[in-house]
């Protein structure tokens, strides 16, 4: 009866050290964050739904610092209107966004590992750009130097 107590312990030790803790969890809205205390990203500014001009300053903050990816540090990818594999690669924040066309756009933000491997934060609101845009391929500052990232914004 013992030997059956002892096996029977040692299988629910077992069962809760490989629990699932949601640490690596998903982000979503302008919250960013995971619901297991990983990092976060949020976009503070322009509001979500807000009316904008051809050129505006996308202010975020992220729990993580952010840095040049030759640093090792985490850095942010933006793109816009769904096209997450052309983005661009911003390491401080506010960043400026030109050359959307008028019309409502997302714009997303991602936290990414040097490696550009997802860090797990994001975050995205919905802007209404008013008065003459740029052209139909949004433009923003320029990547990192010497670094190209899917045509960037």
């Amino acid at each position: 009866m013992k030997r059956f107590l002892l096996i029977a312990a040692s299988c629910v030790l077992l069962a809760g050290c490989g629990a699932d803790t949601g640490s690596a969890g998903t982000s979503g809205g302008t919250e960013g964050g995971t619901d297991g205390g990983g990092p976060t990203l949020t976009i503070s500014s322009p509001a979500d739904g807000a009316d904008v001009g051809s050129s505006f300053a996308l202010e975020f903050s992220s729990s993580e610092e952010i840095g040049p990816t030759d640093s090792g540090k985490d850095h942010v990818h933006v793109s816009t209107d769904g096209h997450t594999d052309d983005y661009t690669v911003v390491t401080s924040s506010p960043f400026q966004v030109t050359g959307l066309p008028p019309g409502e756009h997302t714009v997303s933000v991602t936290l990414q590992h040097a490696d550009h491997s997802s860090a797990g934060a994001s975050a995205e609101i919905t802007v209404n750009v008013t008065g003459s845009g740029g052209g139909s391929s949004p433009a923003t500052t320029a990547p990192e130097q010497g670094q190209d990232y899917g045509g960037g914004y």
